[in-house]
């Protein structure tokens, strides 16, 4: 593993952490193409190698992230980044939210439409080899919505073109609580290597209100 990790560093344009062994206090190294991973975000600057306790706990939190717990690379795509059908004013309205981290994140909410469709994709190379990962849309329904009463299809589409669709109602989904949906789950295999899609909808004749949708999380599958 510390091979593996001096190689990035190797390749890294971050000077402030080359050479440096990354090994806390904990026993913990950041996985691989960490460094890589935040020198392609334009976050390498940021981060703090003085200590290597520091790095790991800057690398628990963020759009890249590491699995605590797992030590597994772990992703998370926020609303803007998604793209969703229909997405003007007359139909979604943009709200600013606070983020876990504290940060002001923007929210993308459902004022009326009929065709629901939202679609994320992502590279799946800096991907922990070997693990099951699951991507999981982080979503909240209003009060005052509708949406409640629709099941959600989800898919994802893996590099090989296989799908995967599933369905899930919302009818028993918790009011003004943000809860997760799962689009579906794959094996990060070299098959996988590659370009993965993944959506969520509702495509009948009735008009729909009241979804929010904050992000798309890639993460390892608890089990």
């Amino acid at each position: 593993m510390e091979t593996e990790i001096q190689q990035v560093e190797q390749k890294s344009e971050a000077d402030s952490v080359k050479g440096k062994k990354l090994t806390t206090k904990r026993g913990t190294k950041p996985p691989l193409n960490f460094l890589a991973i935040l020198n392609d975000a334009n976050k390498i600057q940021m981060i703090d190698a003085s200590s290597p306790d520091k790095l790991c706990d800057k690398l628990y939190a963020g759009k890249y992230y590491v699995d605590k717990k797992l030590n597994k690379n772990c992703f998370v795509m926020f609303a803007r980044k998604l793209s969703i059908s229909w997405e003007n004013s007359i139909y979604w309205k943009w709200n600013k939210e606070k983020d876990t981290t504290g940060e002001d994140i923007e929210v993308a909410e459902l004022q009326e439409v009929c065709w629901l469709h939202i679609q994320g994709k992502i590279q799946t190379i800096d991907l922990s080899p070997g693990t099951k990962y699951e991507i999981v849309f982080v979503v909240k329904i209003t009060g005052k919505g509708n949406v409640r009463q629709f099941s959600m299809t989800l898919e994802i589409i893996l590099p090989s073109l296989k799908s995967l669709t599933r369905n899930e109602s919302l009818n028993e989904k918790p009011i003004e609580e943000w809860f997760g949906i799962q689009a579906g789950e794959f094996l990060m295999s070299p098959e996988n290597v590659g370009e993965i899609t993944f959506k969520l909808g509702e495509y009948s004749s009735y008009w729909k209100t009241g979804l929010i949708v904050k992000c798309a999380i890639i993460r390892p599958k608890n089990y």
